[in-house]
């Protein structure tokens, strides 16, 4: 975190102070001219824009708990990372989420949140959206065998006898684990475990958030020139290159195959092929779009697996309760992997929904970029040319929804699930606890018609893999050592890659 802070200050100070008239200038003016003034300005007295940038780049957790709390039911300003912004109360969401995309636009506020100027990455991929929901989801619980097959030889495989206690950088096992899992579906059986697909695939993850969280380090007026200066920018492109040369060829035989009639794998690569020229996408449109997919599956899942075993890690107690679930659960199903097995799995479940929400990834969701002006029904008038956002870390933290809300407590969800405790928010059904469920209390997975339609492929492949490390693994902090603090770069945080823990098989009479 301190580098990055040094870079901004050291490198961008001359250029900041060069541009920082005309900028103010055009800034007070945009205001006056669009509305935006009406709403309150939070940080303001930290300084100018530049100052107060710095400290949400420093720790924005703060700042929305703030926010959150003076305005509550009310619009504020915000000075982000990347501009003004607009945050709206989770109160006006229903409503904005009705929205067409033409009024405010998802794609638009995801591109400049990935920096895809610099980074290459674009939003809104149709061919791979609708894979994911007509397929992928679709067949879970055709695909949920074969995944479960996958997942007991990859993590035995991965993490190694352990025989004794074995010191392991969990993120970086974690990240080949849902490689060559998520690999199993998106790839097939034999290429998943090809190494040209696991170093393009694992390194193009690590290195696109490297580099986002570089640039987000500068101004975002000189970010043209701070992509000179991230070495990661430039590795991306060399990423894309190497996994067409893997995927292209694949993509041509597989064409060929269907063309001679012969029988065509059952995998998602294969399912967009069978659908690129409705799409009208090009072979190499398709092996970006793979690239993607692996870029999407493996960040979300390994970063989430990561923060649930840094919490268990430090409760034994846990770990010994889920075990118990987990050979309960399949005890009643004969050992059988299928979709009623994991549903069945509600502790597990909990631990994991309660470990996203004590380490969010974000502190703010629902970003929308407003390309026309919007008035809603209580009055409020968002004007075109920002991006509004809602809170979702205050959220989290919020007592009045989440009792001890400081604290992590393992049977959090599965309680409110089971109606054992009152439920603060009336829901309709008690489901929507549910680690995958989408609330305006919880938008782990985004809010509205572009909430993460992977959800649900994600949280079969965590608990598939969790439920196999705890049942064949002992698990503990190497002795003096402690969890490292996360790293942290604006609304956004994660676990700290560099998190070790001790492995052991477990000890059978």
């Amino acid at each position: 975190m301190e580098h990055y802070i040094e870079v901004l200050s050291d490198r961008s100070s001359v250029l900041i102070a060069i541009i920082i008239i005309p900028t103010t200038i055009f800034i007070v003016s945009h205001l006056l001219s669009s509305g935006a003034a009406q709403f309150p300005l939070l940080g303001g007295e930290l300084g100018n824009s530049e100052k107060r940038r710095k400290a949400f780049f420093a720790g924005a957790a703060a700042l929305y708990d703030q926010g959150y709390a003076a305005f509550r039911d009310k619009p504020f300003r915000l000075t982000t990372v990347d501009g003004e912004r607009i945050v709206v109360p989770t109160s006006a969401l229903d409503e904005l989420r009705r929205l067409p995309d033409e009024t405010i636009s998802n794609k638009e506020a995801l591109n400049k949140t990935v920096e895809n100027r610099y980074t290459g990455l674009h939003a809104d991929n149709k061919l791979l959206n609708h894979i994911i929901r007509a397929d992928l989801t679709r067949n879970l619980s055709r695909l949920n065998p074969r995944l479960g097959e996958e997942v007991a030889r990859t993590v035995d495989e991965v993490l190694g006898p352990c025989e004794d206690w074995t010191r392991v950088t969990i993120h970086q096992k974690f990240l080949r684990i849902v490689a060559i899992v998520s690999g199993q579906i998106f790839l097939g059986p034999e290429l998943c475990r090809k190494e040209e697909y696991l170093y393009a695939s694992i390194n193009y993850t690590v290195d696109v958030f490297a580099a986002i969280r570089k640039l987000k380090a500068w101004h975002h007026l000189l970010r043209p020139v701070a992509q000179y200066f991230i070495p990661e920018i430039k590795t991306l492109n060399e990423h894309r290159i190497k996994a067409r040369e893997f995927l292209l060829p694949i993509i041509k035989e597989r064409k060929a195959a269907a063309a001679a009639g012969q029988e065509l794998p059952d995998d998602m690569l294969q399912w967009m092929i069978n659908k690129a020229d409705e799409f009208q996408f090009s072979d190499q449109e398709l092996a970006d779009t793979q690239l993607t997919l692996s870029l999407a599956a493996i960040h979300t899942t390994s970063a989430t697996a990561t923060d649930i075993l840094s919490e268990l890690v430090v409760r034994p107690e846990v770990v010994e309760e889920l075990r118990g679930e987990i050979k309960e659960v399949l005890q009643r199903h004969d050992g059988v992997i299928h979709t009623q097995t994991l549903f069945e799995m509600k502790l597990l479940d909990s631990v994991m929904r309660e470990a996203q929400r004590v380490s969010p990834f974000n502190q703010a969701r629902f970003s929308r970029y407003v390309s026309k002006p919007v008035t809603l029904s209580n009055g409020i008038h968002l004007p075109a040319g920002y991006t509004i956002e809602s809170p979702h870390g205050p959220v989290m933290r919020d007592t009045a929804i989440y009792p001890d809300a400081d604290k992590f407590d393992a049977h959090r969800f599965a309680d409110l699930r089971a109606a054992r405790v009152p439920d603060p928010v009336n829901y309709k059904s008690r489901e929507q606890y549910q680690f995958v469920s989408v609330t305006k209390e919880n938008m782990s997975f985004g809010f509205g018609a572009h909430a993460c339609p992977g959800r649900f492929f994600a949280a079969n492949e965590i608990k598939l893999i969790l439920s196999r490390l705890l049942l064949q693994y002992d698990l503990r902090l190497p002795e003096g050592t402690q969890i490292p603090p996360r790293l942290i770069a604006g609304a956004q945080s994660q676990a700290n890659p560099k998190l070790q823990i001790e492995l052991r098989k477990v000890q059978t009479a």
